[in-house]
C-alpha cells in the first residue's frame, strides 16, 4: 500500500509557498533506482511547497543513477504543472549542486556520492549539499525504500515551529505492505543492559489511539528511515557519524545531541510514512535477516556501545555469545560465526 496521491489539507494550507520554512528533503539510493523513485514521486507530491530535493547515488554501479535522472526528467513536467496550479514553485532539476537564483524555484538535485561509503556517509553528502543554502531550516533524511502521506511534511513542519525545544523529530512509520499496521512510533527505546532497543509502537494498528507525550517520555532515537532534523542542531552536533557503514548512526545521532542539552527528541503522530523495511539492505524486523546485515548490525551496535556505553559490553558479550550458541545449534553457523567477526571489529567474508 502507498499514501494517497491527491491533495490533504495541511497546517500551512493557503499560505504562500515561500512563506513556509524551507525544508531540504535527502535521499539515498544504492541499486534501487524503482524504490528511489517512488519515494521521490511520493516526496514531490507533498503539500508543503517550500522544499529542495537531493538525490544521492552510493556508486551503484548498475545504471542507477543514469535511471533516476531520466524518469525524474520525464516526470518533471507532470509534477511542476500540478506544483504549479496549487501555486507552488516548480522544481528545477540539476545534476551539479548550484545556488545560483535559487529564489526562482525549488531545486531538484541528483548527484553521484562517488563512493559506497555506506549509510551515514551517503546521508552526509546530500545534507552538505543541502545546508549550502542558508535558508535551509530543517532537512528530512529519508530511506529510499519509504513514501511519504502528502500532508507529513506540513505536520512536521507545523510541530517543530511550534516546539523549538525539539531538535530531531519522529513520525508514525507504517508497514508498507500492509498500511494498516505501525512499524514504529517516531523511532525505538534503547535498553542499556540489554544493549538493544525495541520499536515504539511495533505491531499497533495505525489508527489506534497515541499518547504522543508517552511516546517523546521512551525515545532513545528517532528511526533513521524518516528523521526530521533541524539545521541548528547539524550546526551544533555535527552530521552522522560515517564510522558506522550501516544501522546504529541514528541513536549515535541521538546521544550526541542530548549531551548539548539544548534539544529533545519529538513525535509527531500526524506525520505518516510508509516503509518497505529492508529492500535495500537485506534487514527484517520479522524474519532472519541476510548475512550482510547481520554482520553490519552487530559491529555496528559494538561501535556504538564502545563509543556511548562502554559499561553494557559487560552484558553485551555473554549475551552475544548465547546467541552465537543459539545459532549454531539451530544449524546456522555462518550466521553466528559472522556476529563474532563483526563484534570483535574483523573483516566480513568475502564469499
Amino acid at each position: 500500500m502507498v499514501p494517497p496521491d491527491g491533495p490533504t489539507t495541511a497546517a500551512t494550507a493557503g499560505q504562500p509557498a515561500l512563506a513556509e520554512p524551507r525544508v531540504a528533503v535527502v535521499i539515498l539510493n544504492w541499486c534501487r533506482p524503482v524504490e528511489t523513485m517512488a519515494c521521490l514521486r511520493s516526496v514531490m507530491r507533498l503539500d508543503h511547497g517550500n522544499i529542495d530535493v537531493v538525490v544521492c547515488d552510493n556508486a551503484s554501479g548498475d545504471g542507477s543513477l543514469e535511471s533516476i535522472l531520466a524518469d525524474a526528467a520525464e516526470a518533471l513536467p507532470g509534477i511542476n504543472a500540478a506544483r504549479q496550479a496549487r501555486g507552488f514553485a516548480p522544481f528545477a532539476l540539476q545534476q551539479t549542486p548550484s545556488y545560483e537564483n535559487a529564489a526562482s524555484g525549488q531545486r531538484l538535485t541528483i548527484v553521484p556520492t562517488g563512493r559506497n561509503g555506506g549509510y551515514a556517509f551517503g546521508n552526509n553528502v546530500g545534507i552538505r549539499i543541502a545546508l549550502q543554502d542558508p535558508r535551509i531550516e530543517h532537512v528530512w533524511v529519508l530511506n529510499n525504500d519509504t513514501q511519504v502521506d502528502p500532508a507529513s511534511l506540513s505536520h512536521l513542519v507545523t510541530l517543530m515551529t511550534q516546539r523549538p525545544d525539539v531538535g530531531i523529530c519522529g513520525a508514525k512509520v507504517l508497514y508498507a505492505s500492509e498500511n494498516s499496521r505501525v512499524q514504529t512510533l517516531g523511532g525505538g527505546h534503547f535498553m542499556p543492559w540489554r544493549g538493544r532497543s525495541i520499536q515504539i509502537g511495533e505491531g499497533l494498528a495505525a489508527d489506534a489511539p497515541v499518547d504522543a507525550a508517552n511516546v517523546e517520555a521512551q525515545l532513545s532515537y528517532v528511526n533513521g528511515a524518516a528523521a526530521f532534523v533541524r539545521r541548528a542542531v547539524i550546526d551544533k552536533v555535527g552530521y552522522m557519524n560515517e564510522g558506522y557503514f550501516l544501522y546504529w548512526e541514528e541513536i549515535d545521532w541521538a546521544m550526541r545531541m542530548r549531551t548539548h542539552g539544548q534539544y529533545r527528541l519529538g513525535f509527531c503522530p500526524d506525520a505518516r510514512v510508509y516503509h518497505q523495511v529492508g529492500s535495500s539492505t537485506g534487514s527484517s524486523d520479522h524474519d532472519i535477516p541476510s548475512l550482510g546485515s547481520t554482520y553490519w548490525m552487530t559491529r555496528s551496535k559494538f561501535r556504538f556501545l564502545h563509543l556511548h556505553r562502554p559499561l553494557t559490553l559487560l552484558t553485551a558479550y555473554p549475551l552475544l555469545f548465547r546467541t552465537v550458541l543459539r545459532e549454531m545449534r539451530a544449524g546456522r553457523g555462518p550466521r553466528g560465526r559472522i556476529m563474532l567477526r563483526a563484534a570483535f571489529g574483523l573483516s566480513m567474508p568475502s564469499n
